[in-house]
């Protein structure tokens, strides 16, 4: 099997909603004569298991950063005004067929791991490994972006890659957790409301020696109190709570790619199988983003999703997609033939 033809199926099977090779395998081909719009072929469900268990995975990993590409091309920002989101969701999976993904003693699952860019709505930056790996382990593997502002959760303290970042030139914003150990290096009015602490403070670990603010903030909406941590030591207070409320981005972003898209049924039980469906679920993602800027009116990606599944293997552009039916003759009004009788 063509390396075509395994990802316009496995696309067909995200972007259709197939539980099954069988469904996908019925429905890819139902539309055989309308196969070389795209230039590929009818498929075997037994042809396409094998292709997903043996084809390498870095072929669609090449795929998803040329389509970012394309997603990125309007975005003329500069680096320092980049803002990235780190976290990581878990996917779970059959833990009799997937022995390989062992999480926990009932249930076995991988991890997607993703640096998200809410400006773009985007994922800047991913990986997958099986859910027992920790989150920091992970992120350190990620490219630092020169300049950009990193938002992450108490998961990703580590002190020495918030070195790395603060000698990168980056800013980043976190929750401190509860057993850090720092001295106060200056105390500073509180400003704003809701904001109880405003300090600037020196951690008690060698891996980390750049100055941090240590902000407590009252979260009217939670009802709870929050203590952030940041390297930036002039925005206000309620502005580096502000970035830390975009966190909440890359949540709405897992939801909706586990609602909308095939995460949650897989169609093999191999490491490589489920990488490369969670790959072009990913891919599947990007080509609704670049069609929903191509768009001159405002469509969410569900109406965009929806629009898609039912227009499959038709040649339409994307305003032909949004366009309204033209209007039909009413048949009422049709003079009908009135036949004669001898």
């Amino acid at each position: 099997m063509r390396c075509w033809d395994q990802f316009l199926a496995m696309l067909y099977a995200q972007l259709g909603g197939c539980e099954s090779l069988r469904e996908l395998e019925a429905g890819f081909n139902s539309h055989a004569e309308r196969h070389y719009h795209p230039g590929c072929h009818p498929v075997r469900r037994s042809t396409l298991a094998d292709a997903n268990e043996t084809r390498p995975v870095a072929l669609y990993e090449a795929a998803f950063g040329w389509l970012l590409g394309k997603a990125l091309a309007g975005d003329r920002r500069e680096a320092q005004e980049a803002l990235l989101l780190l976290d990581s969701s878990t996917i779970s999976l059959n833990k009799t067929l997937c022995e390989w993904a062992e999480f926990r003693s009932t249930k076995s699952g991988v991890k997607l791991h993703l640096a998200y860019d809410p400006n773009a709505d985007v994922p800047a930056f991913f990986s997958i490994t099986p859910a027992k790996k920790n989150d920091m382990a992970e992120a350190a593997e990620f490219p630092i972006v020169h300049g950009a502002t990193y938002v992450f959760d108490r998961a990703y303290n580590a002190y020495g890659w918030w070195q790395e970042l603060h000698e990168a030139k980056c800013r980043f914003v976190c929750r401190l957790k509860d057993n850090a150990r720092f001295s106060f290096v200056e105390w500073r009015v509180p400003e704003g409301d809701g904001v109880l602490a405003d300090d600037v403070i020196a951690l008690r670990d060698e891996a980390c020696s750049a100055p941090l603010r240590r902000i407590v903030y009252h979260c009217p909406v939670r009802n709870k109190r929050l203590v952030f941590v940041s390297n930036d030591l002039h925005a206000s207070a309620h502005a580096i709570a502000g970035l830390y409320k975009q966190r909440w981005q890359i949540e709405l972003f897992f939801k909706w790619i586990k609602q909308n898209l095939k995460l949650r049924r897989f169609l093999g039980t191999s490491e490589n199988a489920v990488k490369i469906q969670i790959i072009i679920a990913l891919i599947a993602y990007l080509m609704l983003r670049i069609l929903q800027q191509s768009l001159p009116v405002a469509l969410s990606l569900k109406q965009l999703k929806t629009l898609t599944r039912a227009n499959l293997f038709q040649r339409k552009t994307p305003l032909q997609l949004i366009r309204k039916p033209e209007k039909q003759h009413n048949l009422n009004t049709v003079t009908q033939l009135e036949l004669g009788l001898c």
